[in-house]
């Protein structure tokens, strides 16, 4: 199976956010036109390269707390009820916890079997498609990361839910 080249950019302005990751030759054709519409619009684009970092809102330990718990060498331990979570609640807040780190699945099976159900590799593989189908996750080479969207998705959405139901 042929590797398959990618590409992410991401450009904020003071009121926007323009994220797009996909098949490197689309995201290059698609920034290109971007650029050059913006140019035409203001005349003058300000350019500015860096690596994508995605910006946390708050302190992860902040929002996590009463959620996941870290051991002493850092590995995170979900603390709330198991049937509170799907599969895939699971697998993102793991990996939002250590975000930026990548995880192949062996490793997250190995982390959600310690702290919320026994998951084998094969089940972290099918979560992990399903959640890179919307967007939310990034695999690369057998490793695993939030996207941008999965992190708002986790932000937004999952931690809010939990902490709804936990006292």
């Amino acid at each position: 199976m042929s590797q398959e080249k990618r590409l992410r950019f991401r450009i904020k302005t003071r009121d926007q956010e323009i994220e797009l990751e996909g098949d490197f030759e689309y995201v290059r054709d698609k920034f290109e036109n971007l650029v050059e519409n913006l140019r035409l619009k203001d005349g003058i684009v300000q350019a500015k390269t860096e690596p994508v970092q995605t910006p946390e809102t708050s302190e992860p330990s902040d929002l996590l707390k009463g959620i996941v718990q870290f051991s002493g060498e850092g590995r995170p331990y979900l603390t709330v009820p198991a049937d509170s979570l799907s599969a895939k609640e699971a697998l993102a807040l793991v990996l939002y916890a250590t975000h930026p780190k990548t995880f192949g699945d062996d490793e997250l099976s190995t982390l959600l079997g310690a702290s919320w159900k026994t998951t084998s590799g094969a089940v972290v593989r099918a979560r992990a498609s399903e959640l890179k189908r919307e967007g939310k996750l990034i695999a690369e080479k057998g490793s695993y990361v939030l996207s941008g969207a999965g992190v708002q998705w986790v932000t937004g959405e999952v931690i809010p839910g939990l902490k709804k139901t936990i006292p």
